[in-house]
């Protein structure tokens, strides 16, 4: 027995001065949002009323090597209510600032996409898979799991307030497809951001701006994803305001878009209160792939607002509305349009 532990503390202190035991550090945050939410579409006169109930929950794996490299990696258990188990990729983040994404590493140039401020909580009617109006600043920014992203250190190129990323992702081996049914799949995507962030006065201001472009396996489409968008907040005190633009061509499944996609909003801090608002108008003219465009535009416009307080440490109580205005091929789409409202409150940690 004495010779047994003998020999597994010899192993041990091999496998420790070898770094090979050592554990990483991990970390874990989440929330949990739960309400209720009351919809009243346009084709109807009576609410639909249903509890909202949605978690959250992610792991966060770090460590730093003796060299002042840091390895950051973690996987997500939960996302909105879905079970799953979805690991994230690899970031190295050097000893200058700058790092290094790995393996789904998504488009630099949605890493450089503003956050407009808008009204909080879970709210809106539900839309037709065929309504395919852009609905973010990052439409059309798909990218392959295998490939990288690029970020420069803060204050890059000697330029104050200046950053940016390039990243590119490949994916020679999917198989081709042709015809006006084939699905698309993306081949290789590349893509840079840059922000730059400065003061005038007392306020911060923050400009963002990115391109992306991608190929597919269709030899019979007539485009390919090639999007922009740019974006400006000011922070003056409490008060935010921020716009943002998006325009360009994207595809998905077995269609082929060009839209474009508007957003403006502010949000205001008093206290444990927060006003939000904002505003979006979305819209596309889609037609199947490799098919001339003969049919109207879709489009989506939201105007929204909500109230958040702060009930204690970790938990924000919120009150929220938005009016949708929906048309499909040119024609509005009552039953996809009208007013919408949210009641609950998000309990972080």
């Amino acid at each position: 027995m004495k010779k047994e532990l003998l020999l597994a503390s010899a192993l041990a202190s091999t496998v420790g001065m070898a770094g090979i035991a050592e554990a990483a550090s991990a970390t874990f945050s989440g929330h949990n949002r739960t309400g209720v939410a009351g919809s009243n579409p346009d084709s109807s006169d009576a609410d639909s009323v249903a509890a909202s109930q949605l978690n959250n929950f992610n792991v966060s794996i770090s460590e730093t090597t003796d060299g002042g490299v840091k390895l950051a990696t973690g996987f997500t258990l939960t996302d909105e209510g879905g079970a799953e188990s979805n690991a994230s990729g690899l970031t190295l983040t050097f000893t200058d600032g700058s790092s290094l994404q790995l393996v789904e590493a998504g488009s630099a140039s949605a890493a450089h996409a503003v956050s407009v401020p808008g009204a909080s909580g879970e709210l809106g009617i539900s839309n037709t898979s065929s309504n395919n109006a852009a609905g973010a600043l990052t439409v059309g920014h798909g990218s392959d799991y295998v490939g990288f992203d690029y970020a420069t250190a803060a204050d890059a190129f000697g330029i104050e307030g200046f950053s940016a990323n390039a990243s590119a992702s490949f994916n020679g081996d999917v198989s081709y497809t042709s015809g006006s049914a084939g699905t698309v799949t993306i081949e290789n995507s590349y893509a840079v951001g840059v922000s730059y962030v400065t003061t005038a006065g007392d306020s911060t201001v923050t400009l963002g701006a990115g391109y992306n472009q991608a190929d597919h396996n269709s030899q019979t489409t007539t485009k390919d994803n090639s999007v922009f968008h740019v974006g400006a907040t000011v922070a003056t005190g409490d008060l935010t305001v921020g716009a943002g633009f998006a325009d360009g061509d994207w595809l998905a499944d077995n269609e082929q878009m060009q839209g474009s996609y508007t957003s403006a909003g502010a949000k205001y801090v008093s206290g444990d209160i927060t006003f939000g608002i904002g505003i979006s108008s979305g819209d596309a003219k889609d037609e199947s792939i490799g098919v001339a465009a003969t049919s109207g535009e879709d489009s989506v416009d939201k105007i929204s607002a909500s109230v958040d307080y702060v009930i204690a440490s970790g938990v924000t109580g919120t009150v929220a509305y938005r009016q949708d205005d929906a048309s499909e091929e040119g024609t509005t789409s009552n039953t996809h349009s009208g007013s919408s409202w949210y009641v609950g409150a998000t309990v972080s940690f």
